[in-house]
């Protein structure tokens, strides 16, 4: 089989992103787990594209199934780890890819890996049966390797007849071939195994330092509080931490007449802070003083990715318009508000240029979000 090449000195291999593990001290898939509204597998594929050809998948979650690659399940039961991973990769190149000579394997749960990752280790290769293995400062990554197709039935071998599973042990049988990536940063192998890992990952990612914001504007009873949460709960879903700021033209009360805390605000208090141990909220009495700026409300929200406001209609945000039949007018906002980006109805619009989206269309409308913001092609 003729390669296609990268560049004049190494072949494009095929890759697989290892994402068949049991995740035990995640918690839940974590090659599933959404990161910056993508898998965590969606992440490390992404990244293997722009650098291998054809990439698949080792996995069995139905979930992963949709991401536009390929799913090479196991070839032997029992969750034997990421060597399991490895010999179904190589069975399934051999069969599919015939000429092939190498496979490169990353695990799912890697977002940082080098983007000379492939190229390096290609070039490391001097052998049909080389196994190329990445390296930081010296110490091994095995789970970041090229590995030679041929190697498959002394594998399949030893998953049948070792006691250890581990990468390292059957890689130690074998002509290794180490390249060091040590002139790449620090996280460049990071794993993300554990919940504090995830935490890691996004700071890594830079994500809660600047939120991005979004508005939601229309007339009452335009449909924008349904259209705001319908977003919350799909961009939640997607990985993002999502807080919100709703603007209210006329009085209002979160509080319980009687309540020990309304109590506190009749005395005359200036914040009253209720606390549980599941939520905690601040209440402000304004007293008389004019209403916050935006920018202010905006200042005392703890980190996040995105702020949704619904309403504030002056504010110079990216915003889409709800439209509905049913609304106390139908006077369109955009030709007025330059800042609005999409429209957002539950009847046929043709009087703009702009984006056209069916109210109820959340998931289409989200992905709008995500590119409008700069998170679709980020990662």
């Amino acid at each position: 089989m003729s390669l296609p090449m990268r560049d004049e000195h190494a072949p494009r291999f095929p890759a697989m992103v290892l994402a068949g593990g049991r995740s035990t001290r995640m918690g839940e898939d974590k090659a599933a787990k959404r990161l910056a509204g993508k898998p965590l597998a969606a992440i490390a594929a992404a990244r293997l594209e722009r650098q291998a050809s054809p990439v698949f998948i080792n996995s069995r979650n139905p979930a992963l199934a949709g991401l536009g690659y390929d799913l090479v399940p196991d070839t032997i039961g029992g969750h034997e780890g990421p060597l399991a991973g490895i010999l179904a990769g190589l069975e399934h190149v051999a069969a599919a890819l015939p000429g092939v000579t190498h496979l490169a394997v990353v695990p799912a749960d890697a977002p940082f890996f080098p983007d000379t990752l492939m190229t390096r280790l290609a070039a490391a290769i001097d052998g049909p049966e080389a196994v190329a293995i990445a390296a930081y400062c010296g110490d091994p990554e095995p789970a970041f390797a090229l590995w030679p197709i041929a190697l498959a039935s002394r594998l399949r071998h030893w998953l049948e007849t070792a006691e250890s599973r581990a990468i390292r042990a059957f890689a130690a049988t074998c002509q290794i071939r180490l390249v060091d990536f040590v002139d790449e940063p620090p996280h460049s192998f990071f794993n993300v195994n554990r919940p504090r890992d995830f935490e890691r990952a996004r700071d890594l990612m830079g994500l809660g330092r600047a939120p991005k914001i979004l508005g939601i504007s229309g007339w009452k009873n335009s449909g924008k509080t349904g259209l705001t949460v319908r977003l919350v709960e799909e961009l939640t879903a997607r990985g993002y931490r999502v807080s919100t700021i709703k603007h209210a033209h006329h009085d209002f009360d979160i509080d319980k007449v009687g309540a020990d805390s309304f109590r506190h605000r009749q005395a005359g208090a200036h914040e009253v802070t209720i606390v549980s141990g599941t939520r905690y909220a601040i209440m402000h009495e304004l007293r008389g003083n004019p209403e916050p700026a935006f920018e202010e409300v905006l200042s005392r929200l703890a980190p996040c990715d995105i702020v949704v406001i619904e309403g504030y209609k002056r504010e110079p945000v990216p915003k889409i318009e709800a439209r509905r039949l049913e609304a106390k007018s139908r006077v369109p906002l955009a030709p007025e508000d330059p800042h609005i980006v999409a429209i957002a109805a539950d009847h046929a619009v043709t009087d703009t240029a702009l984006p056209v989206f069916d109210l109820d269309d959340t998931l289409a409308l989200a992905d709008f979000a995500e590119r409008l913001l700069g998170f679709a092609e980020r990662w």
